[in-house]
């Protein structure tokens, strides 16, 4: 009887916390498409969605200079070239001791301005 009724409170936990998991929605999950206020904030244009990994500050103030940079070149008629900008080739916009090595930002910077230059260029 003891051992019948363990397996009775086992089985009964199990099933809970099994419709627990199934009833949570995705995003709690980690999985799923849904988009949720992160994402809105990384989204550049409809539809598209900076990659988490990104939302770093080098990386984000490099894409907004770099929009910002492409969108005026494409304006004005200039050719595609975001490596010709100081900005991209100072690469440290922004830069605290915080946020680690100097070099890995300026990387990190420059990935964000070309991606940034890319879309704003393009949208234009």
């Amino acid at each position: 009887m003891k051992n019948w009724t363990t397996q009775l409170i086992a089985v009964a936990v199990g099933a809970a916390l099994t419709t627990c998991a199934f009833q949570a929605p995705l995003e709690a999950q980690g999985r799923g498409r849904g988009r949720g206020k992160a994402d809105a904030a990384r989204s550049s244009l409809p539809g598209r969605v900076i990659p988490q990994k990104y939302e770093e500050p080098a990386f984000a103030r490099g894409y907004t200079a770099g929009k910002e940079r492409g969108l005026a070149d494409a304006k004005k008629g200039d050719r595609y070239d975001p490596v010709a900008s100081r900005e991209y080739r100072d690469g440290d916009l922004g830069y605290a001791a915080s946020y680690g090595s100097r070099d890995a930002y300026k990387s990190n910077y420059r990935a964000g301005f070309r991606q940034g230059y890319e879309e704003g260029y393009r949208a234009r």
